[in-house]
C-alpha cells in the first residue's frame, strides 16, 4: 500500500487535525488568559463531561458506521438508518441523567457553580449531533477536504466568536464560553448536513440484521472507549475532587498543549481504521503489515520534535502564551513530554484492532488501561496534585502502548527491526515525491 496514493488526502487530513491545535492556541490567548481561574476550571469540567458523552456515543454508534461504511461502496448511505436511533437515544438518555444528578456531580467535584452550568449540556450535545454523524460519513468516503471545512466552522468559529464577545466586553464567565460553543457546533452541523446531502444519498431504512451488526460491534467498541475516556478524564475529575476547580485550571493550562497528541490520534484514526478494514476484507496481509509498520514509524518520528520542545522549553511556552500566569503549569508540561513515547504506538495499534473487527481485544486493553491509570491517579494525585496527575497519565499511556503492541502482534506480525527499516522507506518516499515535483527533474 503506497503512501503516495493518500498524500493529497493526507495533507487535508493533517490540516483538519491541525484545527484543534489552532483552536487550542486561540483558547490560550482568548480564554485562559482572560477568564478567572475558577471560571476556566468550571468550563473545563463541563467540557470534559461533554467529551465523555460524545465519545461514548461515537464509539457505540458512529465507529461501527465508519467501519462498515468503509468496507462497501454503498453502505455509508444505508447504514445511517440503523445507527441514528442508537446514537440519538444514547445522547437523550445521558442528557436526562446528567441534568437529574447535576447537583450531586457538582458536590462530588467540589465545584458548586457546576450545577447550573450542566443545564446547558443538552444544548451542546444537540448542537454537535449532526456534525459528528456527517463527519463519519465523509470520512468513510475519504472526502477529507469536506471534513476539513465542516470542522473549521467549529474550531475556527468558536475562537472568532470569543474575540467578538470580548470586543463587546461580554466575555467573562464559563457560561459565555458554553453558549459560544453551542453556536459554533450548530454552524458546523449545518454545513455538514448541506455537504453530505449534496454528495451522497441517505437512507433511513434498516433491517434487523443491520441493527444487530451495529450493536454487536458497537457494544465492545463503546466498552473500549469507556475505559479510555475514564483513564483520560479521571485526572481532571479526581484533581477537582481533591483540590477544587482552581488547580484544575492550572493543570489544564498545561494539558491544553497535549492537543498535539490528540491531533496525531485523530489523523491516525482517520486513515488507519478505514484502510485496515478494507485491506483485511481483501485479505491483503502484506499491504496491511506495511500500513501498520509505516504508520507506527512515521507517527513516532513526527512526535520527536514535540518531545524535545516540551522537555527542554516548557517555561518558554508557558511564559509566552500565558503572559506570566500559570507558572505552576511548567513542570506539568515537562512531564507531558513523555506522551510522545506512548501515544503513537497506542493510537495506531488500537485503530488497527478496530479495523480488524477485534473490538473485544480493544475493550480488554481498555480495561487494563483503566485499572493502571486509576491506581496511578489515586496514589499520585493526593500528595503531588497536578504533577502527580501528569505523572500518572504518562505512565499509564506508555504501559498500555506496550501492551497494545503485543496484542496487535497476534494479528499483524511486528518486529523492532522492520519498524526501524520503515524509517528508510519513509525517507525514500519523501525524496522520490519531491523529486517528481521538480519540473527540471533535478
Amino acid at each position: 500500500m503506497e503512501l503516495r496514493k493518500y498524500l493529497g488526502k493526507g495533507i487535508w487530513g493533517l490540516a483538519d487535525k491541525a484545527l484543534p491545535v489552532v483552536y487550542g492556541l486561540g483558547f490560550v490567548l482568548l480564554v485562559i488568559r482572560v477568564l478567572p481561574e475558577e471560571e476556566f476550571g468550571n468550563f473545563v469540567l463541563v467540557q470534559e463531561i461533554f467529551l465523555i458523552i460524545t465519545g461514548l456515543a461515537t464509539a457505540l454508534a458512529l465507529q461501527p458506521l465508519l467501519k462498515f461504511a468503509s468496507e462497501q461502496d454503498n453502505s455509508a448511505t444505508t447504514a445511517v438508518g440503523s445507527v441514528l436511533p442508537l446514537y440519538c437515544g444514547f445522547l437523550i438518555l445521558t442528557s436526562l441523567v446528567i441534568v437529574t444528578v447535576r447537583e450531586m456531580v457538582a458536590q462530588v467535584l467540589n465545584a458548586p457553580a457546576l450545577s447550573a452550568l450542566l443545564l446547558y449540556l443538552p444544548g451542546m450535545l444537540a448542537a454537535s449531533l449532526i456534525r459528528n454523524l456527517t463527519l463519519v460519513l465523509l470520512q468513510a468516503r475519504f472526502r477529507i477536504k469536506e471534513v476539513f471545512w465542516v470542522d473549521a466552522l467549529h474550531f475556527l468559529g468558536a475562537p472568532f466568536l470569543v474575540w467578538v464577545w470580548s470586543r463587546m466586553h461580554r466575555f467573562d464567565s464559563a457560561l459565555d464560553l458554553i453558549l459560544i460553543n453551542i453556536l459554533s457546533l450548530s454552524a458546523s452541523s449545518l454545513v455538514g448536513l448541506i455537504v453530505t446531502r449534496f454528495t451522497m444519498r441517505w437512507s433511513l431504512r434498516a433491517t434487523a440484521g443491520e441493527y444487530r451488526k451495529i450493536w454487536d460491534y458497537g457494544k465492545f467498541s463503546a466498552g473500549g472507549v469507556t475505559t479510555y475516556l475514564m483513564y483520560s478524564k479521571a485526572d481532571t475529575f479526581l484533581l477537582s475532587a481533591f483540590a477544587g476547580p482552581v488547580p484544575v485550571a492550572v493543570y489544564n493550562a498545561a494539558k491544553v498543549f497535549t492537543r498535539v497528541f490528540e491531533m496525531l490520534t485523530q489523523v491516525v484514526q482517520m486513515f488507519v481504521l478505514p484502510a485496515t478494514s478494507r485491506l483485511s476484507s481483501r485479505r491483503d496481509a502484506d499491504s496491511l503489515q506495511a500500513l501498520v509498520e509505516k504508520s507506527i514509524t512515521f507517527s513516532t518520528i513526527g512526535m520527536l520534535p514535540v518531545l524535545l520542545l516540551f522537555l527542554l522549553a516548557p517555561g518558554l511556552l508557558i511564559g509566552i502564551l500565558y503572559g506570566g500566569r500559570y507558572a505552576g503549569a511548567i513542570p506539568i508540561l515537562r512531564i507531558f513530554a513523555g506522551l510522545a513515547l506512548g501515544v503513537p504506538l497506542y493510537s495506531v495499534g488500537s485503530n488497527v484492532l478496530l479495523g480488524l473487527g477485534e473490538a473485544r481485544a480493544n475493550f480488554h486493553l481498555g480495561l487494563q488501561m483503566l485499572f493502571i491509570s486509576l491506581a496511578c491517579y489515586i496514589v499520585l494525585i493526593p500528595p503531588l496534585g497536578g504533577e502527580g496527575a501528569a505523572l500518572a497519565y504518562v505512565a499509564a499511556t506508555v504501559l498500555i502502548a506496550i501492551s497494545t503492541a503485543f496484542t496487535v502482534h497476534r494479528y499483524v506480525p511486528l518486529s523492532l527491526r522492520r519498524l526501524i527499516r520503515r524509517e528508510r522507506d519513509i525517507r525514500m518516499f519523501i525524496m522520490t515525491y519531491f523529486r517528481k515535483q521538480d519540473p527540471t527533474g533535478m
